[in-house]
């Protein structure tokens, strides 16, 4: 018989080593199974649509796969976006292609001139629109591929074509749809809400961090967040009720934090200019102006946890703001005895950190929506009106990305026609998805480049296939074990970011090739055919990326920073523009230009400071033409000469240009400062008037040739 103190010690341990088995399977379901249940449903959606096609007896049964392998995802709303925008893709693709055989089936040059036409189109729409738009135009070129050229064939078995190919997609399509949506569904709003605290854990040790040393990452990073954000409300809207209530909120969410973060940072940048001129105790009172919210965001030296850390945070933004004023007095008090300090900094300073809180209390009284409880929301978040969402498009690389997709099919049809290559068709067909599905890349290159070992993967894999395992393969159990390793490759390898591109060209070049439709078999000639076009499709689209790669090229930057500028110009003289447009627009060019997803490169620094300067100033006209409203007819003409000579500065940079503007900015201010205007001007205006002024005068001083990528960039385009 055991004694108490021993079966006192055995069940202790007992219960340790539950607790250690409980918390192991925790972490095994947590970090391990999503990837194995995704496994799970990849095969299984792979299985039902394989199992639809020769159930229907489809021509092309691989087709089918091929739309599953493209449309699964981990989450489900990505799931159903993807499959909805390929649907309507495809419907496009087929109903022109039947339109351009009708036109043209029996002529060839005029077929491939509209083809290419077409193609160019769909590139450059891929390139203009964002998320799964951009893909429903991707699916849209290349649907002419695999309809269009074939049906130049046999003219007179166009509709049975596409409608087969329809009906083949169309099965893939239902498959992986009801396989995520049905079987252990990942949802989309758990990421949301997980980056929505993410972003807001990630600012808020920003923000508690006082002056932090670097604001070029975390800036890059907050943008990264926005957009990703944007990608998962657009698809998240046919995932649950919860998700398209909330949508709105999302967006508002979205426009919020743009707006604090960016006001934030333009408050660092200038405590960190004024300590660059030398003018430390400026400095130092506008970080102590600030040192309660900083405190204030972090609880007990860590970001809020829950809905009552979150109460307390929004109670101490609010009193902050309410005793704001008198915080200020006290600085300025301070600084009194200082001698040889201008006060004018302090205030310039002071305003913009008003805007910041007012700014954070709207974004926590939003924020609050999305991670309370369910029955804590309020039932008023769908107030808002949705942000138009306003873009900045360079239309030279989406006409050089357009040009290089047409090229692609018309070189790639020329070969076909004259050695009447029978594999033409794929090599087209490969060439016009490498053209257009990479054309947004920010290195095409590099991106090709893993593509291509995903395809020399699958052809390697199709051989295995074909020659050892197809042969064997009788019913359909046995060709499902044959082609499941390739499927959970496949799947195992567009799992990982960093080998999603392989796993997709895997699974193209897999299903492209693999040796069975209606019957299985091998045919040795038509693999090495196969092989061959994909291969010259990889090498001519890797030639044209690499005569064509806009993003490589060093006049990009120099058309990117133009454009920055010509964003300030609008600025200061289009009365239309909103703060909000403003700040989108110039986001959107950097986001467009690929800079934020290499924010290592020393090109990419400089570009981001062209960003924060031309957000700096644009905002302080912004905010100088909203002021002007309100004026009398004398200020408003002063402050319209004082926009337009900034917006002369900026269009054609320069020492006399900048000088003409110091000059006159020197002269408003001392004008103003002097009481000159005490009739046209009440105390409050003349005082945003003041800082607003100074702001800019202090922004534009710091702009030399020689110092700022911004202005020596433009000076080259000018």
């Amino acid at each position: 018989m055991l004694s108490t103190p021993h079966k006192r010690c055995i069940n202790q341990a007992m219960r340790g080593v539950f607790a250690c088995l409980q918390q192991a399977g925790a972490d095994w379901y947590r970090q391990d199974f999503p990837l194995i249940a995704y496994l799970f449903k990849y095969l299984l959606a792979a299985f039902l649509a394989l199992w639809l096609a020769l159930k229907m007896e489809m021509d092309q049964p691989a087709t089918a796969l091929l739309t599953v392998v493209i449309v699964m995802h981990f989450r489900s709303g990505m799931v159903i976006t993807k499959s909805y925008y390929r649907l309507i893709g495809t419907v496009i693709g087929i109903l022109f292609s039947m339109l351009l055989v009708a036109w043209f089936a029996q002529d060839r040059f005029p077929f491939f001139m509209a083809a290419a036409l077409w193609i160019g189109l769909c590139t450059a729409g891929s390139l203009v629109t964002r998320n799964f738009q951009s893909y429903g135009f991707v699916l849209a070129g290349y649907t002419l591929c695999i309809v269009g050229l074939p049906a130049t064939l046999t003219p007179w078995h166009t509709f049975q074509i596409a409608s087969t190919r329809l009906s083949e997609i169309g099965v893939g399509l239902l498959s992986a749809t009801l396989v995520s949506e049905l079987i252990l569904p990942q949802r989309l709003w758990e990421n949301i809400q997980a980056v929505v605290r993410g972003k807001f854990r990630d600012f808020s040790l920003l923000m508690g961090a006082g002056a932090p040393a670097g604001l070029n990452q975390p800036f890059l990073k907050f943008m990264q967040d926005l957009y990703q954000l944007e990608s998962f409300r657009a698809s998240a809207q046919f995932e649950t009720d919860e998700a398209r209530w909330h949508g709105t909120t999302i967006n508002q969410l979205n426009m919020q934090f743009m707006a604090v973060s960016t006001t934030y940072i333009v408050f660092q940048r200038l405590v960190q200019r004024l300590l660059r001129l030398g003018q430390r105790p400026e400095a130092e009172a506008l970080t102590a102006l600030m040192q309660p919210l900083s405190e204030a965001i972090l609880i007990d030296g860590r970001p809020v946890n829950d809905v009552k850390e979150l109460a307390r945070l929004q109670q101490a933004v609010t009193a902050y703001l309410q005793g704001f004023d008198l915080l200020h007095r006290q600085q300025l008090h301070a600084l009194a005895t200082v001698p040889r300090v201008n006060t004018l900094e302090v205030e310039t300073g002071a305003e913009l950190l008003q805007r910041l809180a007012t700014e954070l209390a709207a974004y926590l009284n939003t924020y609050v929506l999305l991670v309370a409880p369910l029955s804590l929301r309020q039932s008023n978040d769908r107030a808002w009106n949705a942000e138009t969402a306003h873009m900045q498009i360079d239309w030279l690389p989406v006409a050089i990305a357009g040009a290089r997709g047409a090229f692609t099919l018309l070189l790639l049809g020329a070969i076909w026609i004259t050695l009447d290559w029978p594999s033409g068709i794929l090599a087209m067909t490969l060439g016009v998805i490498t053209s257009t599905l990479f054309a947004g890349s920010p290195a095409p290159m590099a991106t090709l480049r893993q593509f291509a070992a995903g395809v020399v993967l699958g052809i390697a894999l199709v051989y295995l296939s074909n020659v050892f395992w197809l042969t064997a393969a009788h019913d359909y159990v046995m060709l499902c074990i044959v082609i499941a390793p390739a499927i959970l490759l496949t799947a195992w390898l567009s799992a990982r970011p960093a080998t999603a591109l392989v796993g997709a060209g895997l699974g193209i070049a897999y299903f492209l090739m693999v040796g069975f439709n209606q019957a299985l078999g091998d045919n040795p000639v038509k693999y090495f055919n196969d092989s061959i076009a994909l291969m010259i499709a990889l090498g001519v689209s890797g030639i044209l990326f690499a005569l064509t790669d806009y993003t490589a090229s060093p006049w990009a930057n120099t058309r990117v920073f133009a454009q920055l500028r010509q964003l300030v110009v609008d600025a200061c003289l289009d009365p239309g523009l909103t703060s909000t447009a403003f700040e989108m627009r110039a986001r959107d060019l950097i986001q467009r230009s690929g800079n934020i997803h290499r924010p290592q490169e020393a090109e990419r620094v400089c570009m981001v400071e062209a960003l924060c300067a031309a957000l700096e100033i644009g905002h302080a006209v912004m905010a100088l033409r909203t002021l002007s409203s309100g004026l009398a007819a004398q200020a408003q003409r002063l402050l319209q000469h004082t926009l337009v000579l900034i917006a002369h500065d900026y269009k054609r940079p320069g020492p006399k240009s900048q000088q003409q503007v110091l000059q006159w900015l020197d002269h408003f201010l001392a004008w103003v400062q002097g009481g000159e205007y005490a009739d046209a001007l009440t105390p409050s205006q003349a005082q945003k008037l003041i800082t607003q002024l100074h702001f800019i005068r202090l922004v534009i001083a710091e702009e030399t040739l020689a110092s700022t990528p911004l202005l020596k960039e433009a000076a080259h385009a000018a």
